[in-house]
């Protein structure tokens, strides 16, 4: 065999290999314990958590009051005869958090069946600077009273009652077996499936209930009110363009809007009485409804779209009449708009 040939296929000595082999490993474990590292440096400044759980009576009522400075809020059933406390903080890139964060803002007393769980601002942590979340799982038989400076509430599958109130920021609640009461200064309230009265007041911001059968009160300052398949209801849009919304009123009804239209899809099972200062006002009722109609308009007009109420001329402000021999009394008025029967 030519001399060449015996050198190519020589092994390479044991020696080198072995070298080679270690310096890739302490190269790995290098970039392995460097991440690691900066990881858990990361950690340390960017997030922390705080787990807490609390036996409380199963045979009682659990009394729950939450006051949160600041932080996104969802209560929820989680298990009988126990609460759940998990909190969730991420700070931005100029601050820190660390394990010390939730001991130094929070506070959890409980009084037999009375738990007070309260998040206080703190100085060396700036509201804007730090991202809260809470999640809270407790009992099904428990009355809720929660405060939010800034952040969601979202309260769902409790017996309630439950009074709910945010500055800024939106309330959502759903299955709730008892009344509830929700306010918003600057923020949304979305209530679904509540079992008893709704009270719902927002100042600027949009309210929806749907599946309240024992009906609602809704005020908005400056915004729309969408209701579906509610009792006894009212409802108002005190300012500017907000509209108001209802399919399938259960009962009676009042609703009242400024500048915004007021638009209505239902049986009329009771009496209505609508009104709007400049807005139009829509009220659209199946063809063999049985009802008595009084609609009038100030300097707007009445515009009819059925068969079996007679068509007004452009120039009538005022109808009254008996529809399919008559029924649950429709009021309606507009002093600047036009109204529509369909």
């Amino acid at each position: 065999m030519p001399p060449s040939l015996e050198r190519r296929s020589s092994p390479r000595p044991a020696v080198g290999r072995n070298v080679h082999t270690t310096w890739c490993l302490g190269w790995f474990l290098g970039v392995a314990i460097t991440s690691l590292a900066c990881f858990q440096q990361s950690r340390a400044q960017g997030t922390t958590e705080i787990h807490r759980t609390l036996v409380v009576p199963a045979t009682e009522i659990l009394i729950f009051d939450v006051e949160i400075a600041s932080g996104d809020l969802q209560i929820l059933y989680g298990r009988d005869g126990q609460v759940s406390i998990s909190g969730y903080a991420k700070a931005s890139a100029e601050a820190k958090v660390d394990d010390t964060f939730f001991p130094s803002v929070l506070t959890i007393d409980q009084q037999g069946n009375h738990l007070n769980v309260r998040q206080t601002p703190s100085p060396a942590h700036p509201q804007k600077a730090v991202s809260i979340f809470y999640r809270i799982e407790v009992p099904y038989r428990t009355e809720v009273t929660s405060k939010v400076g800034q952040g969601k509430q979202n309260i769902i599958g409790i017996l309630g009652p439950v009074k709910a109130a945010t500055l800024h920021g939106n309330i959502t609640a759903s299955y709730v077996s008892k009344n509830v009461h929700a306010q918003v200064d600057d923020g949304n309230l979305d209530l679904q499936e509540i079992g008893e009265h709704v009270e719902a007041t927002t100042g600027s911001g949009n309210i929806t209930c749907a599946r309240v059968s024992q009906g609602v009160s809704a005020e908005t300052i400056d915004g729309d009110i969408y209701l579906a398949v509610v009792g006894p209801s009212q409802a108002s849009v005190k300012t500017g363009t907000g509209r108001l919304e209802v399919r399938a009123a259960r009962g009676t009804f009042v609703g009242s809007t400024q500048a915004g239209d007021l638009h209505i899809t239902a049986v009329p099972h009771d009496a209505w009485r609508l009104s709007s200062a400049s807005g139009n006002i829509r009220v659209e009722l199946p063809p063999t409804a049985k009802f008595e109609l009084d609609a009038a308009v100030g300097s707007g007009k009445v515009v009819v779209d059925r068969e079996d109420i007679a068509k007004p001329n452009a120039e009538v402000r005022h109808i009254h009449d008996q529809v399919n021999g008559g029924g649950k009394l429709i009021e309606a008025h507009s002093d600047a708009g036009t109204i529509v029967i369909r």
